[in-house]
């Protein structure tokens, strides 16, 4: 998939976040906060160029990527705090940014759904909260491997759950509490008034239970859940910050449900 052209693409700083800002257009539009997965020790602005810019163009929203600090060199919780700080950045400096603060979103891909999830959790009271969150197959529960899905694909080819625990020993060692809702946002005791979500999941991955389960959980909460699995599909992964052909039903989803939370209250 491509993008269409965009009116600026601009490296900025937030803080001391390095962020990357797609603008569509020169008009003020919504905003999509945007994070990039890859396991919490790789990825950067670069690495998930392809899909930001093709958010951007599809949804006619100004997305603003964050380049979070990495494990094992930084790890919990340096990307969360990096999260957190970009956002609140980004927020404050919305109309620099050619973006309208009143209507944004956020949005991650695998260790990014995760950060996504949080970041909802963390604005759920806050005015100006996000009007949606969109987790593309979202790592959100490290405290215990045992889903289905993690029994399923344990070992293997491919993104396997022994690759997700190595990961997540990496970014978390071995004191973190895996329970808190900053570790695994699914651990949240409440789940009431949050950001309306859409969640992509994949039937091959080993994080799908992980996207559903805490769909099911919104959806008691009260909170509008669009979810949408992809059948045969693995970890949408490196197939996704590439905006491969081969996920663009999950991301037709994505784009259509943001596209209409995002652009609802324009005038």
């Amino acid at each position: 998939m491509s993008a269409g052209p965009l009116y600026s693409v601009e490296d900025a700083v937030a803080g001391s976040v390095p962020i990357r800002v797609y603008r569509p257009s020169s008009e003020i539009a919504p905003l999509l906060c945007y994070l990039h997965g890859a396991g919490f020790i790789a990825g950067d602005l670069d690495s998930h160029d392809q899909i930001c810019r093709l958010l951007a163009s599809r949804i006619g929203a100004v997305v603003v990527a964050a380049d979070y600090r990495l494990a094992p060199e930084h790890p919990f919780p340096a990307p969360v705090e990096d999260a957190f700080s970009a956002v609140e950045w980004i927020l404050d400096h919305a109309s620099q940014l050619g973006a309208d603060r009143t209507r944004w979103a956020v949005a991650g891909d695998s260790a990014g759904g995760t950060l996504a999830a949080a970041v909802a959790q963390h604005w759920r009271d806050r005015s100006h909260s996000p009007v949606m969150q969109a987790l593309i197959c979202p790592a959100l529960e490290f405290a215990d491997f045992d889903l289905p899905s993690h029994r399923a694909y344990a070992e293997g080819d491919g993104f396997t759950t022994a690759i997700m625990r190595q990961m997540a020993d990496l970014y978390l060692g071995g004191t973190i509490d895996r329970r808190d809702p900053l570790v695994s946002p699914a651990r949240a005791e409440s789940l009431t008034g949050l950001a309306p979500a859409v969640i992509i999941s994949a039937e091959l991955d080993p994080l799908r239970d992980d996207g559903e389960m805490y769909g099911r959980r919104l959806v008691e909460a009260g909170v509008p859940v669009m979810s949408f699995r992809q059948l045969q599909m693995v970890h949408y992964g490196v197939l996704w910050c590439r905006a491969a052909l081969e996920i663009a039903p999950g991301f037709n989803i994505v784009v259509g449900a943001l596209s209409r939370a995002l652009h609802h209250s324009s005038p």
